[in-house]
């Protein structure tokens, strides 16, 4: 009887886990198990955030606007690591499917540190980061403190054979920075 309840436990738990919609992977390697739908979806977050971010040594660079048409703060964001650590396939409602939505998904970031350059002196992340570095300032000429952070996550959908992506105010908000954004920054 006991053989018999540890082989229905074991049943019951790879049935749990194979019935999982989330799929896991680095976002810099093609490890992890993914389905064609989650490797496609993958594959879109990470042509999107190769659309506003130049990928160096250092990490995933991108030069940010802020503030008005009167005061515009430019300055660069740089991300150590931005990892996808799992995405998970959204339930598609009856209207979605009228209105062509193919597919819906949320893809979740690993936890990353984060730097700024350039524009005004405030704080990193506009004082979101975690830690004690939490308020770490950035200003023209140098690069700020690494600071903790985990980014939100990322939601986008598939319609009529388009990937569409809602707009965020951390990873797609910037733009592929240019050797005129690291001059003005004062910084390499």
């Amino acid at each position: 009887m006991r053989t018999s309840l540890v082989g229905a436990s074991l049943a019951l738990l790879l049935g749990l886990l194979g019935c999982s919609r989330t799929t896991t992977a680095s976002a810099g390697t093609s490890s992890g198990i993914f389905s064609s739908g989650s490797r496609e979806a993958r594959n879109a977050a990470l042509a999107e955030l190769e659309r506003h971010f130049v990928k160096g040594s250092d990490g995933w660079t991108t030069v940010v606007t802020t503030g008005s048409a009167y005061a515009p703060d430019h300055f660069l964001r740089q991300y150590k690591d931005l990892e996808i650590d799992s995405v998970e396939e959204q339930e598609l409602t009856e209207s979605d499917k009228m209105n062509g939505f193919e597919w819906a998904d949320q893809a979740t970031f690993k936890h990353t540190v984060c730097r700024e350059a350039g524009g005004f002196q405030t704080y990193v992340l506009d004082g979101m980061a975690e830690g004690r570095q939490a308020y770490a300032e950035k200003a023209p000429g140098r690069w700020s403190q690494w600071v903790e952070y985990t980014p939100g996550p990322l939601h986008f959908q598939k319609q009529k054979g388009g990937w569409q992506f809602q707009w965020d105010a951390t990873y797609l908000r910037g733009q592929r920075p240019g050797a005129a954004d690291f001059a003005s920054a004062g910084v390499r």
